[in-house]
């Protein structure tokens, strides 16, 4: 069943994305459930299996950045969360040897959305099956159809469910291919 939630996430979630022509695909690897300074940390391990889409630049005010359509999917390798995102991404120095990007939008989840039922569970309980999905990444251009990027991964609800909001964290590395 987790199975199929993924694979039906990730193809909503590029089938959405593909509205608009591919500008870049990447794959990735995560290190999930990091301890970064949350005060509920921990419960899931393994690591994240990455794939990344985004569209060619939007077409706005060059002054404000490159604006992008993002979506993730990500399946984790010790049956942790797995999850899909999507929404719009700002890139900083694009056209330059190292670049920056922040990226926010919504997010979709098979991990549990209710009260965990024990003081430690195995698993995060979000509180909604919905969530904020946020990202900062810093990349590197090896040449003009390949790059580099690391970068940090949030996903919670931000308090609007009420107080269960561990959230997810998720460090990790990417190769893009640019298009």
């Amino acid at each position: 069943m987790r199975a199929v939630f993924v694979g039906a996430a990730m193809a909503l979630g590029l089938g959405f994305a593909g509205a608009a022509q591919a500008g870049e695909v990447g794959v990735g690897v995560g290190a999930h459930d990091v301890d970064l300074w949350k005060e509920q940390c921990c419960f899931e391990g393994g690591q994240n299996l990455e794939l990344h889409w985004r569209s060619d630049p939007l077409e706005v005010d060059r002054g404000l950045g490159i604006w992008r359509l993002w979506a993730i999917g990500s399946v984790n390798s010790d049956e942790g969360t797995n999850f899909a995102a999507g929404g719009i991404q700002r890139r900083f120095w694009g056209d330059k040897k190292v670049y920056a990007q922040l990226s926010v939008g919504l997010a979709v989840h098979d991990g549990e959305d209710g009260d965990p039922p024990v003081a430690n569970p195995d698993r995060i309980y979000f509180g909604s099956p919905v969530l904020i999905a946020s990202e900062a990444a810093a990349g590197v251009n090896f040449n003009e159809n390949w790059s580099g990027e690391i970068a940090y991964f949030h996903m919670s609800h931000a308090g609007l469910a009420g107080d269960q909001n561990p959230g997810l964290d998720v460090i990790s590395v990417r190769l893009i291919k640019k298009f």
